[in-house]
């Protein structure tokens, strides 16, 4: 069986976008809750988001923009991770907060995405720079 997605992760609680000539902002927020039943096995004894959901995390943070803009039709596949750094945990109770800066490739299709990621006493928890394919069926041609 093949998903899109990570089922049932909710890697992101809200997600916000802007678009300018530069590219696109988008921010998000994923407030990480400790009865969520990914945590408990992830270290037992120091639960801690997984780097796996954090990525993660940024990945729906794109996805829900894109839905948003151009359909709920339209796919976000992650094609590449070019770099990823965690450089604090995230623990239950944390809130993080997701900055998206995604500029388009040579391919329409296809965006760079560099976030970071912050906890909510603004140490930098991660940051990222990922390669994704916006397939927009039923979305709209523009960018």
């Amino acid at each position: 069986m093949s998903r899109r997605f990570a089922a049932p992760l909710d890697a992101v609680d809200t997600a916000d976008g802007a678009v300018s000539a530069g590219g696109t902002r988008i921010e998000a927020v994923k407030r990480i809750v400790a009865d969520d039943p990914y945590l408990g096995g992830h270290y037992p004894d120091f639960t801690i988001y997984p780097g796996v959901f954090t990525i993660e995390s940024v990945h729906q943070t794109v996805r829900r923009w894109a839905a948003e803009r151009y359909g709920p039709g339209t796919a976000v596949e992650l094609t590449s991770i070019a770099s990823v750094s965690f450089a604090a945990p995230l623990l239950p109770g944390d809130t993080m907060s997701i900055g998206c800066d995604m500029t388009s490739q040579d391919d329409p299709s296809s965006v760079r995405v560099k976030a970071r990621c912050h906890r909510a006493d603004g140490a930098l928890a991660a940051r990222m720079t990922l390669g994704l394919r916006i397939d927009r069926e039923g979305g709209h041609d523009d960018a």
